[in-house]
């Protein structure tokens, strides 16, 4: 199962450093580019991809690899909800597959197949919101000096801010349920009698 687990690891993390240099090479404006929240938690996810790939371990490296799947398990389901019949910069066919479909189910997968160690509390894996949240204040700051938004829900210059407050809040709610089923899933070895760890590395 090691062995497997470090290959697949390592051509999904070829397979997105493909997909994101194939587009930047076609794409006019980089930091657009690299605004958008596919791009950055695809990126985050290929880090910690690698990093298994190679044999990093440890609760430090679960914490991440469970960040990186709530992001990706996020942009996999809100790109289907709300983005799929919605034309995006992302506009090869096999870049919106690998980045909104094929990886977020790989890191789920993957979740799956090596859940943690240790036990994981759930509120020390709501840090994993952090970066959303730092991710929408970007967003929603630099969106009126570029005149550009990259998604529609959050782009509040037709509908208006309560409509992104609300859409956003509603998005808010999934990932923190999303959090709390990863945190069930990733604990399942830990859950006959097992106490919290006190989060040393092992």
């Amino acid at each position: 199962m090691a062995v497997f687990v470090r290959i697949y690891r390592a051509a999904a993390a070829v397979a997105i450093l493909a997909a994101v240099i194939t587009q930047l090479s076609r794409t006019a404006n980089a930091a657009n580019f690299f605004s958008f929240f596919t791009i950055q938690s695809n990126l985050i996810a290929c880090a910690v991809l690698a990093a298994g790939a190679i044999g990093v371990r440890g609760d430090r490296f679960d914490a991440f690899r469970g960040a990186a799947t709530t992001y990706m398990a996020t942009t996999g389901i809100v790109f289907a909800l709300l983005l799929s019949d919605i034309a995006v910069d992302l506009s090869l066919p096999w870049v919106n597959d690998v980045l909104h479909k094929i990886i977020p189910v790989v890191m789920v997968l993957d979740w799956f197949l090596v859940p943690v160690a240790r036990f994981l509390p759930f509120t020390r894996a709501l840090w994993w919101t952090a970066y959303p949240i730092g991710w929408l204040a970007y967003t929603m700051v630099r969106g009126p000096i570029a005149d550009w938004y990259p998604y529609p829900f959050v782009d509040p210059r037709e509908q208006g801010y309560a409509h992104v407050l609300r859409v956003c809040a509603a998005i808010a709610i999934f990932v923190v349920c999303l959090i709390a089923f990863l945190v069930w899933l990733g604990n399942r070895k830990n859950r006959a009698g097992l106490s919290p760890a006190a989060g040393s590395s092992r």
